[in-house]
């Protein structure tokens, strides 16, 4: 159970009300990292979309997210306080508050690009080496019982 006394992340409420609407918001978007509240007014001028942030600021430990049964998108701009251990803690969060799965973009990857380059120089079977994030999506292990 949540502890009921963490406040939700910013624009939760919203999310929450229509969340109870005949026209539920999908994709849900968590803005997190550089410029993640202008993102999140961004998404939101989309009648079907809903965006939350997480505050660079605040751990994402220190929010009730409502999420239960949701499938999100963390929209990430990589900034000073928000690289790869942090943009992880937040998916372990949102997978905790039952999140069905969460897909992390790195919004500011040129996705036209490639992704991994051959280096012969490296031994057999390490030759293959990715050079710019990709799109990740993490769900709960079901096997598990959900950890």
């Amino acid at each position: 159970m949540p502890d009921q006394r963490l406040p939700l992340p910013p624009f939760a409420k919203e999310l929450i009300a229509r969340l109870q609407s005949t026209s539920p918001p999908w994709p849900i978007m968590i803005c997190f990292g550089r410029d993640a509240w202008q993102r999140a007014r961004q998404w939101q001028s989309n009648p079907t979309v809903w965006a939350l942030v997480c505050p660079s600021n605040s751990a994402p430990a220190h929010f009730r997210w409502p999420v239960l049964g949701l499938m999100l998108i963390v929209d990430w701009q990589y900034d000073h306080a928000t690289g790869r251990d942090e943009v992880m803690a937040l998916v372990k969060v949102l997978l905790g508050y039952g999140a069905e799965w969460v897909a992390v973009w790195p919004s500011w990857v040129d996705f036209s690009q490639p992704a991994f380059e051959y280096d012969p120089r490296l031994p057999v079977g390490q030759r293959w080496v990715q050079v710019r994030d990709e799109i990740v999506v993490y769900r709960l292990n079901e096997e598990s019982g959900g950890g």
